[in-house]
């Protein structure tokens, strides 16, 4: 009740900010009643489709759109990426007061409406690359929307599935679109672009229908001290065995304490204790594990080797996707931490010996040479795709409210950016290949040795005692 008070006077504004951060979690163990339900599951689902069409379209920025219509410029391929940079920058100030629904609507509004370009006029670069652009503003916005909406209505015991489903359902995009691209033949009288358009415009309208089922955050309506829509948010979100006056009463007082705790900080303070380094780097070593550069040294050596796309690309996929969803059940079972360090540390190894095979100038005419690139690039693959979900799961986790959806962003916006760099300045050849191969492995290395000492575990823990974790700099335990 006392909490309940204090929350009340600072949304009157009659009580001080306090100063310091101080730890809002003494020692002592405390059994939270939230427990996982369907409905979590269900209202993450809307989301879930949009980013479907995303991964199509950052699929298509980064080499996987063999079959297009139209002449494919650098503008082209970097497009995507800056439309999503538009669309995080854009959500950040405005998931505060604005609830998820709209933001899911609109961003699947979007989605629908790059797929009708797209199906409509795929041979205009011009309209081509306006759809491009629209996407990437629809995903960037859902993106940042999703992990902040995720990560509070997700229960302990399963808030990494939640999370994962983010990364998952993006890679899903990329199978899609590999897949189809890869397989497609000229002697198919029908634009390969229309049918990107015609996909995205499906999970568009599916994800317009699914958004019935989303519930907004508690803390949502906490935030704007309205106790009444909070707890109806809490009973949807229940399942109906725990969704007792008194125990749902118990869940609203964890969130009023989560919220004035991680609410009544200076700014300064926060910026001072805050992951917001370790979290830029471990977010941007997912643009390393599916890049353009990857992708080409893929192709040319299933060309080398083949002398056509068949098979090869769709194990590539289906090693990625295998990957995501081999960490599906271990963060919320084994933990986060470990499953990732060892992804990382191989997709590190990985890239290095790929890197081996172009030090000789000869190596892209050799056919064993070419055969090994492409085995260890699908290998790579499931090692990127096992890695990639853990940094949904710990951006969801580490910042405090106050600038949770600003931090979230920048993460994103250098994971965005890296590409961009990537798109504008790389050219395939033996050199650059092998420049590229080995200077990632080094960093994907050295970081995994700085995660390992830096990155806490944050397995069955509330979001304020993970971002507790969070302050602290060194972390040596690994589960």
């Amino acid at each position: 009740m006392a909490k309940h008070t204090e929350l009340e006077m600072i949304c009157r504004n009659e009580l001080p900010v306090v100063q310091t951060y101080s730890d809002p979690f003494p020692q002592r163990k405390r059994k939270i009643v939230y427990h996982p339900t369907v409905k979590q599951w269900m209202a993450l689902l809307s989301g879930a489709l949009i980013f479907v069409p995303g991964g199509m379209s950052m699929a298509f920025g980064l080499g996987w759109n063999l079959h297009s219509h139209i002449h494919t410029t650098m503008q082209l391929r970097y497009s995507w990426f800056v439309g999503f940079i538009i669309g995080t920058l854009l959500g950040a100030p405005l998931i505060k007061v604005l609830p998820k629904r709209g933001f899911m609507l609109l961003g699947a509004i979007l989605v629908i409406i790059g797929g009708i370009i797209f199906t409509s006029v795929p041979h205009s670069y011009g309209a081509v690359l306006a759809a491009r652009y629209i996407n990437g503003i629809a995903i960037g916005s859902t993106t940042l929307v999703f992990l902040v909406h995720a990560s509070e209505i997700a229960a302990t015991e399963n808030r990494g599935f939640c999370l994962w489903l983010e990364q998952n359902s993006m890679t899903i995009g990329i199978v899609i679109q590999v897949v189809y691209t890869s397989q497609w033949t000229s002697r198919v009288y029908f634009a390969a672009d229309r049918l990107h358009g015609i996909i995205a415009i499906i999970f568009g309208v599916l994800a317009i229908c699914c958004a019935h089922f989303i519930v907004e955050s508690p803390i949502f309506f906490v935030r704007q001290c309205d106790d009444a829509r909070a707890l109806n948010c809490l009973r949807q979100l229940q399942r109906p065995e725990y969704a007792a006056p008194q125990a749902l009463q118990v869940v609203l007082d964890e969130q009023k304490t989560y919220v004035v705790e991680t609410e009544t900080v200076e700014w300064r303070d926060t910026l001072l204790q805050s992951p917001l380094l370790r979290l830029l780097l471990y977010r941007s070593m997912v643009a390393f594990g599916f890049s353009l550069p990857m992708n080409e040294a893929m192709q040319v050596a299933n060309l080398v080797v083949l002398g056509d796309y068949e098979w090869q690309p769709i194990v590539f996929v289906i090693l990625r996707v295998g990957g995501t969803f081999s960490s599906l059940y271990m963060f919320d079972v084994t933990g986060r931490k470990m499953v990732s360090l060892v992804a990382l540390l191989f997709t590190a190894a990985l890239s290095i010996a790929i890197g081996g095979e172009y030090d000789d100038e000869l190596s892209v005419k050799s056919e064993y040479h070419m055969s090994v690139i492409c085995v260890l690039s699908q290998v790579f693959q499931f090692f990127a795709g096992l890695y990639a979900p853990s940094t949904s799961v710990y951006l969801s986790e580490a910042f405090p409210m106050t600038l949770k959806p600003y931090f979230i962003a920048g993460c994103l916006v250098l994971q965005q950016v890296i590409h961009i760099i990537v798109i504008c300045t790389f050219h395939f050849n033996i050199y650059s290949m092998y420049m590229y191969t080995l200077l990632v492995g080094i960093l994907m290395f050295v970081c995994s040795v700085a995660f390992g000492v830096t990155m806490p575990e944050t397995r069955k823990t509330t979001l304020g005692e993970a971002q507790i974790s969070f302050r602290k700099l060194l972390h040596f335990k690994c589960c």
